[in-house]
């Protein structure tokens, strides 16, 4: 989102969101794109979303507002990726 006021057109339980940052780093599942349904606040710009495998919170500028679906998706709209293995202290 570019903007905070996106934040208002947000309804908990029915916004879809999708990943504009890769949060691989917190589980292998979250890589840009993904995407997940909003179902509250967890501070003033963190929103808590659950998306197949893992509910997390993401900061509002690291997500877009998915125009013109609603409810949780499902396994099959998230990306097809596997995730490179990782090794201490990468970023």
């Amino acid at each position: 989102m570019e903007d905070r006021s996106e934040l208002s057109q947000i309804v908990f339980g029915e916004t879809r969101v999708v990943l504009t940052r890769d949060l691989s780093v917190m589980n292998p599942n979250l890589v840009p794109g993904s995407q997940g349904l909003v179902i509250g606040k967890l501070a003033n710009y963190t929103l808590k979303v659950a998306f197949p495998r893992v509910t997390v919170g993401v900061n509002w500028k690291d997500c877009d507002i998915v125009r013109g679906k609603t409810g949780m998706p499902g396994l099959e709209d998230q990306p097809k990726v596997i995730p490179k293995p990782r090794t201490m202290g990468e970023e």
